[in-house]
């Protein structure tokens, strides 16, 4: 067990076993001992914690998490590197850790999506379902969703950002033990809101999609696309909408009250028959030569993740990083990757950094979650 929490640690950290052994001051052979599972002594343990900011407690605590290499859900890219993906999945493995701990002490709010197990998905049944899913989330069949994150939220997937750059959709997630376990979608931060909404929306068809049907890789991208837009943008208010012809600005405007990028809404467009082939083309190019594929008008606010932060808080009376993680054993960047928000540090109360004295209760988790405000119309 410890040497699978110094190899995780090794991984998040990106180190290699030679630099880890010039750091601990031990022989590479003995980390490699290590990590196959031979002993360890009490000195090497604390060379291998001073040289990895992780305490002895954490090599200590047991078995981590289980996670398959192939369970986490994520376009690979044919210039993607191992060790990159090695620490997305150690950083997503340490999420899974923290809040398997907090589900022991908090009552998180329950998991309301549903996977499907119907082998017969066709593009109908895709809009279906994420209308289906839009319901479990709280969301009106024709409404947009202010915050997507928060709803996501709502209904028992805890969300976490992460430094770690996640090729193509910037996001990845998995249903570890299934159904007794908890989803969690972990992304890349730093992207713009239109960007990081569609990630969110397209990891979720993965979870609804995907957890129970094996599909190939290619196909199983285009049908989380597809969901992901229609969770964001269903059939029936998109073809009332949007009416031919279809040009940028209508779509500008659509995206500024959708929340999805003008770039997805023309694959929308064309998906659901409103455009054709070749219009989508021409809608493309035009993105292009006006240098907005990559700096869209119509600004989208990023949207952040509150559920993991007020759990600690909750449990542990701060979410501070230093403290939580001379709680948990991890390291402050390791607890901060993980609850980062995107925006100003949380502070919290001088009597919030005492020990909390709620160790072992269930404390229900149900404050209410604002929504945050719409897209607003920029100049386009």
């Amino acid at each position: 067990m410890i040497g699978e929490r110094v190899r995780l640690a090794r991984d998040y950290l990106q180190i290699s076993q030679q630099e880890l052994a010039a750091a601990a001051e031990v022989s590479q052979s003995a980390i490699s001992q290590i990590e196959k599972g031979g002993q360890v002594s009490e000195p090497t343990l604390q060379s291998i914690s001073d040289a990895t900011g992780y305490s002895v407690r954490f090599f200590q605590s047991g078995a981590l998490p289980d996670l398959p290499e192939l369970s986490m859900r994520f376009r690979r890219s044919a210039s993607a590197r191992r060790r990159d993906e090695r620490r997305l999945r150690a950083h997503v493995r340490q999420g899974l850790e923290l809040v398997n701990d907090l589900e022991r002490r908090a009552e998180l709010p329950s998991v309301m999506i549903k996977p499907t197990r119907d082998t017969g998905i066709d593009d109908g049944a895709i809009e279906e379902l994420a209308v289906e899913t839009r319901r479990q989330l709280g969301i009106g069949p024709a409404d947009p969703v202010p915050n997507l994150m928060r709803a996501v939220e709502r209904a028992g997937v805890v969300v976490f950002g992460g430094t770690a750059e996640v090729d193509r959709h910037e996001a990845v997630s998995v249903w570890p033990l299934y159904p007794a376990g908890r989803p969690v979608v972990c992304y890349t931060r730093g992207k713009p809101g239109d960007r990081q909404r569609l990630s969110i929306a397209h990891e979720i068809g993965h979870l609804v999609l995907h957890q129970l049907r094996a599909v190939e890789s290619d196909r199983a991208e285009t049908e989380a696309f597809r969901f992901g837009a229609a969770l964001l943008l269903p059939r029936t208010p998109a073809v009332e909408e949007i009416e031919p012809p279809v040009t940028l600005r209508t779509l500008a405007w659509t995206k500024a009250r959708w929340g999805i990028s003008i770039g997805a809404l023309i694959m929308r467009c064309r998906d659901l028959r409103i455009i054709d082939e070749r219009r989508s083309t021409s809608l493309h190019i035009q993105l292009g030569t006006r240098g907005w594929k990559k700096n869209e008008p119509v600004e989208v606010p990023a949207e952040r993740p509150t559920l993991l932060s007020q759990a600690l808080r909750l449990v542990h009376g701060t979410d501070q990083p230093s403290r939580i993680a001379s709680l948990t054993g991890l390291t402050p960047l390791a607890v901060r990757d993980l609850t980062a928000d995107d925006g100003p540090t949380i502070r919290t109360s001088r009597s919030d950094r005492t020990e909390n004295d709620t160790a072992g209760q269930v404390i229900p988790l149900n404050a209410e979650m604002p929504p945050a405000p719409r897209p607003r119309r920029d100049n386009f």
